[in-house]
């Protein structure tokens, strides 16, 4: 027992990473930001005619602007490859892995402040580099304006600013008063402390440390676009970055370890002629290892359910939803678990400089780039126990096999390739299904503020379903996110649209071509030309968290369903031919009670919904004009939230 205490102490130890960065942000637009843009042009201008001249070599990717602000000239490159050091902002690039300057190993780096950066015989200064520093002392004044700008130096450091947030002033504080808990400085601070212009007394500067600097926390759990992308939900798809994270954290030696999982214990009642009861939990764990491999980062990822023993009977009742089967037969009126292995896969992303990265995925078990955020992991569905009954047209290939994706981000936009296999995963949750890559999607995505994100994204999925080996599927999907943080707690809301468009195809005699393993179902002693199928859906959805203790959420769907839902689950099922019949409704309230943690590293919760099905004309003989679902449930929550 002990042993286990240590292991859970260890992991609840969580790492402030990018300590003055990751603290608690002001995520509303800055009045301050045309002033910074202003500012960032400027000196950007200022740097190309300073570099054409020869006194501006930096030493990493994407050059500092410390330098040229300072000096109006820069000898970083020099002084590194000499062994004298970078100033505060190189000095900061290089421990995040961003250093330029081939043969120099990054922990050997030293810091030489600004000041002695300057290069021999510099010239006259550019006058953008007068503009550039008038736009940043207005856009300072407005950002102390606004109570986001705390700096510990005199002047104000730059690279904060730029951030629209500067905590360096109250972490120091903080420091000092509990050096146990340091936090650490920008790299522009870091530089004026040496300097001699730090504005606390009673501080050595030589106590003023670097703030703890984790690149593989945006590496592994973003697309490296920097503050302009999002974060990832599931496999490469994301959400705002203003998205709360439940997250544990810790180092083993050069790898970052990070974990969080989630666990539901149901307990479900439904009403009407179909109506099911069931005891059942919905659950997955996630766990990730990050380490700095060759010019780039390497992200190890895994997820893991446990529904194949915690969902019984190979489903759980859930009206109107279908997809997959269950003892060879298709699910009508249910959710099939999830697998064991959720996923398998590997990340690699390769920095080309702070706001430009090339990222590549992929593993035997994984998701393509192709539809939202998956619902099991959306902040807008996090209290939400059960699927959606839209799954299967929107974002059913979270889980696929033999996975590779190639995508490239710069800032706010993320464009994506995947080449997948497309059949859904078989009955046996605890294998990992095999099969050639036969499937192809891409996606755009745009994070356009930290509080917004977007995505389009269209696949062709061949063999996608068991009953109809033969059958392919374009699938279209489109979906907004939005995400707001509360003083105590968080507001975020999906809108998503998703389309099945089963193409037509020839169902021939015996099916000669269809894979080893699968027994034609549909038998037909002719080729016989099955025509093309529509399916549209709709979904709505929103969770709030106030006073971090109370959740209420709101889900609304409209769907296309086919005819299979006239039957009961029988084996002769497999013997109709589907085909669009009728769009149906769902629509779900509920609420939960954040209990007090009896631990920093678990979070658990009390709660309940109702759901009111709508039944079209058409099914109201079959399940009833207006069936209801009730879920009382438990949670349980591994992780610490990070803001």
């Amino acid at each position: 027992m002990r042993g286990v205490r240590k292991i859970i102490a260890v992991l609840a130890c969580a790492i402030a990473l990018q300590a003055h960065e990751r603290g608690k942000k002001d995520l509303k637009p800055s009045k301050a930001q045309p002033d910074l843009d202003g500012s960032a042009r400027q000196l950007k201008k200022a740097k190309e005619q300073l570099a054409a001249k020869g006194v501006y070599s930096c030493c990493i990717r994407r050059s500092c602007d410390l330098c040229a602000r300072k000096n109006g000239s820069c000898n970083c490159a020099s002084n590194v490859a000499a062994g004298r050091g970078a100033c505060g902002e190189c000095y900061e690039a290089w421990r995040a892995g961003r250093g330029a300057v081939k043969g120099v190993d990054p922990k050997s780096v030293k810091l030489l402040p600004a000041e002695n950066q300057m290069c021999p015989l510099p010239g006259a200064p550019p006058p953008e580099l007068k503009e550039a520093a008038e736009s940043l002392l207005r856009a300072k004044r407005t950002l102390v304006e606004e109570k986001r700008y705390y700096c510990c130096i005199r002047g104000g450091c730059a690279h904060c600013a730029h951030e629209g947030n500067c905590p360096c002033g109250t972490d120091l504080a903080s420091d000092a008063a509990n050096p146990k808990t340091r936090k650490g400085v920008c790299g522009d601070c870091l530089d004026g402390w040496r300097s001699g212009q730090g504005s606390f007394a009673g501080i050595a500067p030589d106590d003023v440390t670097l703030a703890a600097m984790d690149s593989m926390m945006d590496a592994s759990m973003g697309p490296g676009g920097g503050d302009s992308s999002g974060w990832y939900s599931s496999g490469t798809s994301q959400e705002p970055r203003s998205t709360p994270m439940d997250m544990l954290t810790t180092k083993a030696g050069d790898w970052t370890l990070m974990g969080n999982g989630v666990l539901f214990g149901i307990y479900s009642a439904e009403t009407g002629p179909r109506a099911q009861d069931k005891i059942f939990s919905t659950n997955w764990f996630m766990g990730m290892a990050s380490h700095r491999l060759g010019p780039g980062t390497l992200t190890l990822r895994s997820m893991l359910s446990l529904e194949p023993v915690t969902v019984t009977n190979r489903r759980y009742p859930l009206i109107f939803a279908e997809g997959e089967t269950a003892y060879g037969v298709p699910i009508i009126s249910g959710q099939h678990p999830h697998d064991f292995f959720m996923e398998l896969a590997a990340a690699y992303q390769l920095k080309l400089s702070d706001r430009l990265a090339l990222n590549f995925y992929g593993g035997p078990r994984g998701e393509p780039a192709l539809g939202p955020p998956a619902f099991p992991h959306r902040i807008s569905s996090s209290e939400d126990p059960i699927a959606v009954i839209s799954h299967h047209l929107q974002d059913s290939t979270h889980i696929a096999s033999n996975v590779f994706t190639a995508g490239i981000t710069y800032r706010a936009v993320t464009l994506e390739a995947s080449g997948f296999h497309g059949r859904e995963p078989g009955e046996n949750k605890w294998a990992l299904n095999s099969g050639g890559i036969d499937s192809l999607s891409t996606r755009l995505t745009i994070t356009p503020t930290p509080r917004w994100s977007g995505q389009f994204s269209i696949g062709r999925i061949n063999q996608r379903e068991a009953t109809h080996p033969l059958r392919p599927s374009l699938r279209t999907t489109a979906s907004l996110m939005y995400v707001r943080p509360l003083r105590q707690g968080h507001w975020a809301t999906s809108l998503v649209w998703g389309r099945n468009n089963d193409l037509a195809y020839t169902q021939l005699p015996n099916i000669p071509a269809i894979p080893v393993g699968f027994r034609p179902r549909h038998i037909v002693s002719v080729p016989t030309r099955i025509p093309e199928q529509i399916y549209n859906s709709f979904l709505l959805e929103s969770t709030v968290l106030f006073r971090n203790r109370n959740w209420v959420w709101f889900r609304g769907e409209a769907t296309d369903k086919d005819s299979l839902l006239l039957y009961p689950e029988d084996p002769f099922v497999l013997l109709v031919d589907e085909r669009r019949y009728a769009r149906v409704h769902a629509y779900t309230a509920g609420y939960e009670r954040e209990l007090p943690r009896i631990a920093s590293w678990l979070g658990q919760g009390i709660g309940g919904q109702v759901t009111s099905f709508v039944s079209p004309p058409v099914l109201e003989p079959v399940y009833g004009a207006h069936p209801w679902g009730i879920q009382l449930f438990i949670r349980l929550r591994l992780g610490q939230t990070m803001r």
